[in-house]
Protein backbone atom coordinates (compact mmCIF):
# COMPACT_ATOMS: atom_id res chain seq x y z
CA UNK A 1 0.00 0.00 0.00
CA UNK A 2 2.88 2.53 0.96
CA UNK A 3 4.37 1.56 -2.00
CA UNK A 4 1.52 2.06 -4.42
CA UNK A 5 0.64 5.54 -2.89
CA UNK A 6 4.41 6.83 -2.96
CA UNK A 7 4.41 5.59 -6.93
CA UNK A 8 0.82 7.63 -7.22
CA UNK A 9 2.42 10.78 -5.62
CA UNK A 10 5.70 10.64 -8.04
CA UNK A 11 3.53 10.40 -11.06
CA UNK A 12 1.56 12.99 -9.82
CA UNK A 13 4.62 15.47 -9.42
CA UNK A 14 5.39 14.83 -12.82
CA UNK A 15 2.13 15.79 -13.85
CA UNK A 16 2.72 18.73 -12.20
CA UNK A 17 5.67 19.52 -13.69
CA UNK A 18 5.09 18.72 -17.36
CA UNK A 19 1.99 21.10 -16.72
CA UNK A 20 4.07 23.98 -15.19
CA UNK A 21 6.61 23.41 -17.51
CA UNK A 22 4.00 23.57 -19.93
CA UNK A 23 2.36 26.56 -18.60
CA UNK A 24 5.86 28.57 -18.10
CA UNK A 25 6.06 27.53 -22.51
CA UNK A 26 2.64 29.27 -23.02
CA UNK A 27 3.62 32.60 -20.75
CA UNK A 28 6.80 32.87 -22.68
CA UNK A 29 5.17 32.84 -26.46
CA UNK A 30 2.24 35.22 -25.04
CA UNK A 31 4.86 37.51 -24.12
CA UNK A 32 7.19 37.06 -26.93
CA UNK A 33 4.48 37.03 -29.23
CA UNK A 34 2.49 39.91 -27.96
CA UNK A 35 5.33 42.00 -28.10
CA UNK A 36 6.06 40.81 -31.91
CA UNK A 37 2.75 41.66 -32.99
CA UNK A 38 3.15 44.80 -30.56
CA UNK A 39 6.31 45.68 -32.44
CA UNK A 40 5.06 45.05 -35.83
CA UNK A 41 1.76 46.72 -35.52
CA UNK A 42 0.92 48.87 -33.28
CA UNK A 43 4.99 50.34 -31.97
CA UNK A 44 5.41 53.92 -33.40
CA UNK A 45 9.21 54.58 -33.79
CA UNK A 46 10.36 57.93 -32.63
CA UNK A 47 12.18 60.09 -36.03
CA UNK A 48 15.21 59.24 -34.42
CA UNK A 49 14.70 55.73 -34.77
CA UNK A 50 13.92 55.65 -38.31
CA UNK A 51 17.14 57.94 -38.63
CA UNK A 52 19.13 54.96 -36.71
CA UNK A 53 17.11 52.63 -39.24
CA UNK A 54 17.81 54.08 -42.71
CA UNK A 55 21.54 55.05 -41.31
CA UNK A 56 22.08 51.39 -40.90
CA UNK A 57 20.28 50.29 -43.83
CA UNK A 58 22.33 52.79 -46.21
CA UNK A 59 25.77 51.13 -44.60
CA UNK A 60 24.52 47.76 -45.57
CA UNK A 61 23.08 48.68 -48.84
CA UNK A 62 27.06 50.45 -49.77
CA UNK A 63 28.36 47.04 -48.15
CA UNK A 64 26.80 45.02 -50.86
CA UNK A 65 27.29 47.75 -53.15
CA UNK A 66 30.69 49.43 -52.81
CA UNK A 67 31.20 50.92 -56.12
CA UNK A 68 28.50 53.37 -55.51
CA UNK A 69 31.08 54.91 -52.72
CA UNK A 70 31.61 58.52 -53.78
CA UNK A 71 35.10 57.97 -55.29
CA UNK A 72 36.35 61.39 -54.78
CA UNK A 73 36.93 63.79 -51.62
CA UNK A 74 34.01 65.95 -51.23
CA UNK A 75 31.77 63.79 -53.66
CA UNK A 76 28.31 62.73 -52.61
CA UNK A 77 25.74 60.12 -53.26
CA UNK A 78 22.06 60.09 -52.28
CA UNK A 79 20.12 57.37 -51.24
CA UNK A 80 16.41 57.40 -51.26
CA UNK A 81 14.86 55.49 -48.95
CA UNK A 82 12.50 54.16 -51.39
CA UNK A 83 15.71 52.62 -53.02
CA UNK A 84 16.81 51.27 -49.39
CA UNK A 85 13.00 49.50 -49.29
CA UNK A 86 13.49 48.10 -52.79
CA UNK A 87 16.83 46.86 -52.01
CA UNK A 88 15.27 44.87 -48.82
CA UNK A 89 16.80 46.95 -46.71
CA UNK A 90 14.34 48.47 -44.70
CA UNK A 91 10.71 48.78 -44.70
CA UNK A 92 8.81 51.61 -45.70
CA UNK A 93 9.03 55.03 -43.46
CA UNK A 94 5.13 54.87 -43.11
CA UNK A 95 5.31 51.42 -41.65
CA UNK A 96 7.55 52.03 -38.92
CA UNK A 97 5.85 55.55 -37.58
CA UNK A 98 2.55 53.84 -38.35
CA UNK A 99 -0.05 56.06 -38.09
CA UNK A 100 1.50 59.28 -39.10
CA UNK A 101 -0.89 61.85 -39.98
CA UNK A 102 1.74 62.89 -42.56
CA UNK A 103 3.00 61.20 -45.74
CA UNK A 104 7.32 60.99 -45.24
CA UNK A 105 10.45 60.79 -47.45
CA UNK A 106 13.80 60.36 -46.93
CA UNK A 107 17.27 60.29 -47.86
CA UNK A 108 20.93 59.57 -46.89
CA UNK A 109 23.48 61.73 -47.93
CA UNK A 110 27.31 59.80 -47.82
CA UNK A 111 30.22 62.36 -48.88
CA UNK A 112 33.75 61.42 -48.92
CA UNK A 113 35.35 63.04 -46.32
CA UNK A 114 39.10 62.71 -46.72
CA UNK A 115 38.45 58.72 -48.25
CA UNK A 116 36.34 57.94 -45.20
CA UNK A 117 32.42 58.55 -45.52
CA UNK A 118 29.90 60.38 -43.99
CA UNK A 119 26.72 59.88 -43.97
CA UNK A 120 23.51 62.36 -43.40
CA UNK A 121 19.92 61.15 -42.80
CA UNK A 122 17.48 63.58 -44.02
CA UNK A 123 13.89 62.68 -42.84
CA UNK A 124 10.74 64.88 -44.44
CA UNK A 125 7.66 64.39 -42.81
CA UNK A 126 5.25 67.36 -43.53
CA UNK A 127 5.10 70.12 -40.52
CA UNK A 128 5.99 67.16 -37.94
CA UNK A 129 10.04 66.90 -38.76
CA UNK A 130 12.16 68.29 -41.41
CA UNK A 131 16.06 67.57 -41.55
CA UNK A 132 17.65 70.65 -42.57
CA UNK A 133 21.00 71.65 -43.69
CA UNK A 134 22.69 74.27 -41.64
CA UNK A 135 23.41 76.77 -45.07
CA UNK A 136 19.68 75.93 -45.77
CA UNK A 137 19.00 76.92 -42.42
CA UNK A 138 20.61 80.06 -42.51
CA UNK A 139 19.68 81.38 -45.72
CA UNK A 140 15.97 80.61 -44.78
CA UNK A 141 15.97 82.50 -41.69
CA UNK A 142 18.62 85.19 -40.96
CA UNK A 143 17.84 88.29 -42.64
CA UNK A 144 20.36 89.82 -45.43
CA UNK A 145 21.09 93.11 -44.68
CA UNK A 146 22.76 96.18 -45.90
CA UNK A 147 23.70 98.35 -43.06
CA UNK A 148 24.54 97.95 -39.60
CA UNK A 149 25.45 94.70 -38.06
CA UNK A 150 24.35 91.23 -39.81
CA UNK A 151 24.41 89.02 -42.32
CA UNK A 152 25.34 90.51 -45.75
CA UNK A 153 25.88 89.33 -49.14
CA UNK A 154 28.96 90.42 -50.52
CA UNK A 155 31.27 89.20 -53.42
CA UNK A 156 28.94 86.48 -54.04
CA UNK A 157 29.34 84.96 -50.11
CA UNK A 158 26.96 85.53 -47.21
CA UNK A 159 29.52 87.23 -44.98
CA UNK A 160 29.20 88.27 -41.16
CA UNK A 161 29.91 91.85 -40.86
CA UNK A 162 29.92 94.60 -37.50
CA UNK A 163 31.11 94.54 -33.79
CA UNK A 164 27.66 92.57 -32.60
CA UNK A 165 26.55 89.46 -34.98
CA UNK A 166 24.83 86.52 -33.77
CA UNK A 167 27.33 84.18 -35.25
CA UNK A 168 27.99 81.97 -32.59
CA UNK A 169 28.53 78.09 -33.02
CA UNK A 170 29.62 75.24 -31.44
CA UNK A 171 32.15 72.70 -33.05
CA UNK A 172 33.69 69.65 -31.49
CA UNK A 173 32.42 71.38 -28.15
CA UNK A 174 34.40 74.52 -28.62
CA UNK A 175 33.19 77.77 -29.73
CA UNK A 176 33.73 79.30 -33.18
CA UNK A 177 31.95 82.37 -35.05
CA UNK A 178 30.82 81.87 -38.74
CA UNK A 179 33.20 84.22 -40.72
CA UNK A 180 30.98 83.31 -44.00
CA UNK A 181 29.45 80.54 -45.96
CA UNK A 182 30.76 79.96 -49.04
CA UNK A 183 28.06 78.02 -51.12
CA UNK A 184 27.45 75.18 -49.02
CA UNK A 185 30.52 75.62 -46.91
CA UNK A 186 30.11 77.31 -43.47
CA UNK A 187 33.56 78.71 -42.70
CA UNK A 188 34.16 79.04 -39.15
CA UNK A 189 36.88 80.47 -36.92
CA UNK A 190 37.91 79.81 -33.39
CA UNK A 191 37.54 81.97 -30.99
CA UNK A 192 39.99 80.63 -27.75
CA UNK A 193 43.49 81.52 -27.28
CA UNK A 194 45.80 78.92 -28.07
CA UNK A 195 49.46 78.94 -27.30
CA UNK A 196 51.86 81.08 -29.06
CA UNK A 197 53.11 79.74 -32.53
CA UNK A 198 55.47 81.01 -34.79
CA UNK A 199 54.82 82.04 -38.19
CA UNK A 200 58.05 80.37 -39.73
CA UNK A 201 61.73 80.62 -38.42
CA UNK A 202 63.31 78.89 -41.44
CA UNK A 203 66.97 80.59 -42.14
CA UNK A 204 66.25 83.65 -45.14
CA UNK A 205 68.79 83.98 -47.59
CA UNK A 206 67.25 87.66 -48.39
CA UNK A 207 67.86 88.41 -44.23
CA UNK A 208 71.21 86.00 -43.76
CA UNK A 209 69.35 85.08 -40.61
CA UNK A 210 66.49 82.75 -39.27
CA UNK A 211 63.82 85.32 -39.68
CA UNK A 212 61.31 82.38 -41.50
CA UNK A 213 59.97 82.20 -44.61
CA UNK A 214 56.31 83.59 -45.73
CA UNK A 215 55.32 80.96 -48.14
CA UNK A 216 52.71 79.04 -46.05
CA UNK A 217 52.90 75.88 -47.74
CA UNK A 218 56.27 74.93 -46.69
CA UNK A 219 55.73 77.41 -43.03
CA UNK A 220 55.74 75.72 -39.84
CA UNK A 221 52.57 77.20 -39.20
CA UNK A 222 51.12 74.72 -41.75
CA UNK A 223 52.96 72.05 -39.86
CA UNK A 224 51.66 73.00 -36.62
CA UNK A 225 47.75 73.48 -38.02
CA UNK A 226 48.40 69.82 -39.60
CA UNK A 227 49.12 68.19 -36.64
CA UNK A 228 46.73 69.69 -34.66
CA UNK A 229 43.92 68.69 -37.18
CA UNK A 230 45.32 65.09 -36.82
CA UNK A 231 45.59 65.05 -32.98
CA UNK A 232 42.04 65.03 -30.93
CA UNK A 233 42.58 68.69 -29.37
CA UNK A 234 40.90 70.54 -30.95
CA UNK A 235 38.60 68.47 -33.02
CA UNK A 236 37.28 64.76 -32.01
CA UNK A 237 38.03 61.91 -33.89
CA UNK A 238 34.04 61.51 -34.88
CA UNK A 239 33.94 65.37 -35.39
CA UNK A 240 36.10 65.39 -38.20
CA UNK A 241 33.58 64.17 -40.54
CA UNK A 242 31.75 67.45 -40.41
CA UNK A 243 34.92 68.85 -41.96
CA UNK A 244 35.57 69.29 -45.71
CA UNK A 245 38.44 69.81 -47.89
CA UNK A 246 38.62 73.50 -49.46
CA UNK A 247 40.78 75.26 -51.32
CA UNK A 248 42.52 78.01 -49.29
CA UNK A 249 44.52 80.97 -50.61
CA UNK A 250 48.08 81.74 -49.73
CA UNK A 251 48.10 84.76 -51.82
CA UNK A 252 50.12 87.89 -50.95
CA UNK A 253 49.19 91.31 -50.46
CA UNK A 254 50.58 94.62 -49.76
CA UNK A 255 50.03 97.02 -46.99
CA UNK A 256 48.80 99.69 -49.48
CA UNK A 257 46.36 97.30 -51.40
CA UNK A 258 42.84 98.10 -51.12
CA UNK A 259 41.41 95.07 -52.44
CA UNK A 260 38.75 93.23 -50.26
CA UNK A 261 37.40 90.35 -52.94
CA UNK A 262 39.81 87.91 -52.14
CA UNK A 263 41.34 88.08 -55.38
CA UNK A 264 45.36 89.04 -54.23
CA UNK A 265 44.69 86.10 -51.59
CA UNK A 266 42.96 83.53 -53.84
CA UNK A 267 45.89 83.99 -57.06
CA UNK A 268 47.63 81.45 -54.69
CA UNK A 269 45.95 78.30 -53.82
CA UNK A 270 46.74 75.38 -51.83
CA UNK A 271 44.06 72.76 -52.39
CA UNK A 272 42.72 70.32 -50.40
CA UNK A 273 43.66 71.20 -47.21
CA UNK A 274 41.00 70.71 -43.93
CA UNK A 275 42.55 73.29 -41.42
CA UNK A 276 43.85 76.94 -42.09
CA UNK A 277 43.87 80.40 -41.01
CA UNK A 278 41.35 83.34 -41.94
CA UNK A 279 42.69 85.32 -45.22
CA UNK A 280 43.46 88.88 -44.66
CA UNK A 281 40.26 89.98 -46.76
CA UNK A 282 37.99 88.60 -44.48
CA UNK A 283 39.25 90.21 -41.90
CA UNK A 284 39.02 93.60 -43.79
CA UNK A 285 35.75 92.61 -44.97
CA UNK A 286 34.28 92.26 -41.35
CA UNK A 287 34.59 95.90 -40.18
CA UNK A 288 32.01 98.20 -41.12
CA UNK A 289 34.36 100.78 -41.22
CA UNK A 290 34.26 102.75 -44.68
CA UNK A 291 37.75 104.00 -43.70
CA UNK A 292 38.76 100.48 -43.52
CA UNK A 293 41.07 100.65 -46.76
CA UNK A 294 43.63 98.92 -46.49
CA UNK A 295 45.39 96.34 -44.90
CA UNK A 296 46.88 98.13 -42.09
CA UNK A 297 44.21 100.73 -41.72
CA UNK A 298 43.48 101.34 -38.28
CA UNK A 299 39.90 101.65 -38.31
CA UNK A 300 39.49 98.21 -39.69
CA UNK A 301 38.98 97.29 -35.79
CA UNK A 302 36.42 99.46 -35.30
CA UNK A 303 33.09 97.62 -35.68
CA UNK A 304 34.43 94.50 -36.13
CA UNK A 305 33.57 91.01 -33.97
CA UNK A 306 37.31 89.72 -35.12
CA UNK A 307 39.02 92.58 -33.60
CA UNK A 308 37.68 91.64 -30.17
CA UNK A 309 40.56 89.94 -28.84
CA UNK A 310 43.02 91.29 -26.86
CA UNK A 311 46.25 89.23 -27.91
CA UNK A 312 48.27 88.60 -31.48
CA UNK A 313 46.79 86.06 -34.09
CA UNK A 314 48.31 85.09 -37.11
CA UNK A 315 46.35 85.64 -40.72
CA UNK A 316 47.12 83.38 -43.61
CA UNK A 317 48.17 86.30 -45.55
CA UNK A 318 51.96 87.54 -46.05
CA UNK A 319 53.52 90.42 -47.01
CA UNK A 320 54.78 90.58 -50.97
CA UNK A 321 57.08 93.21 -50.44
CA UNK A 322 59.52 90.87 -48.95
CA UNK A 323 60.08 87.66 -48.07
CA UNK A 324 59.98 87.01 -44.50
CA UNK A 325 57.00 89.17 -42.74
CA UNK A 326 53.39 88.47 -42.36
CA UNK A 327 49.98 90.43 -41.55
CA UNK A 328 49.02 89.77 -38.11
CA UNK A 329 46.70 91.04 -35.74
CA UNK A 330 47.84 92.79 -33.10
CA UNK A 331 46.82 93.22 -29.33
CA UNK A 332 45.47 96.36 -30.37
CA UNK A 333 43.40 94.85 -32.81
CA UNK A 334 44.92 97.16 -35.86
CA UNK A 335 46.38 94.96 -38.34
CA UNK A 336 50.33 94.58 -39.13
CA UNK A 337 53.04 92.69 -41.01
CA UNK A 338 55.38 91.08 -38.49
CA UNK A 339 58.42 89.40 -38.95
CA UNK A 340 57.50 85.79 -39.10
CA UNK A 341 59.54 84.05 -36.58
CA UNK A 342 57.98 86.16 -33.95
CA UNK A 343 54.90 84.63 -32.17
CA UNK A 344 51.17 84.76 -32.21
CA UNK A 345 48.27 82.52 -31.18
CA UNK A 346 46.48 80.28 -33.89
CA UNK A 347 42.91 80.47 -34.61
CA UNK A 348 42.25 77.89 -36.67
CA UNK A 349 39.74 78.44 -39.37
CA UNK A 350 37.73 75.00 -40.84
CA UNK A 351 34.82 74.51 -43.71
CA UNK A 352 32.18 72.61 -42.46
CA UNK A 353 31.29 69.99 -44.75
CA UNK A 354 28.22 70.39 -47.36
CA UNK A 355 25.58 68.48 -45.74
CA UNK A 356 26.27 69.48 -41.91
CA UNK A 357 23.06 69.66 -40.29
CA UNK A 358 21.49 72.13 -38.00
CA UNK A 359 20.26 70.96 -34.80
CA UNK A 360 19.60 74.25 -32.78
CA UNK A 361 20.81 77.51 -31.46
CA UNK A 362 20.06 81.13 -32.55
CA UNK A 363 23.77 82.09 -33.17
CA UNK A 364 24.07 84.23 -29.70
CA UNK A 365 26.83 83.79 -27.64
CA UNK A 366 24.26 82.76 -24.91
CA UNK A 367 22.67 80.01 -27.50
CA UNK A 368 25.09 79.20 -30.36
CA UNK A 369 24.37 77.13 -33.11
CA UNK A 370 24.55 73.33 -32.91
CA UNK A 371 25.18 70.82 -36.38
CA UNK A 372 25.37 67.75 -36.44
Amino acid sequence: MKLYMKEKLQKTDKKVWIMGGLFLVLIIIIIFGGAYLYNKFFYKRSYEEVETIMLEASKNYLSKNPEKFPQNINDSISISASSLVNAGEMKTIENYLKKEDNSCSGEVKVTNINNDYRYAVFLECGDQKQTVKFTDYINNNVQIVNSGNGLYNLNNELVYRGDNVDNYITFSGKKYRIVKIVGEHTVIIYTEKTENEIWDDRYNIEQDESSGINDYSVSRIREYLDDLYQGTTLIAEEDKLLVAAHDIGIGRRNTKDTDKTGYLENSVTLNNQYIGLLQMNDYLNASLDVNCTTSISPSCANYNYLSKYKYNWWTMTASNANSYRVFRIGGSSEAITASANSSGSVRAVLYLTKDAIYVSGDGTEENPYIVK
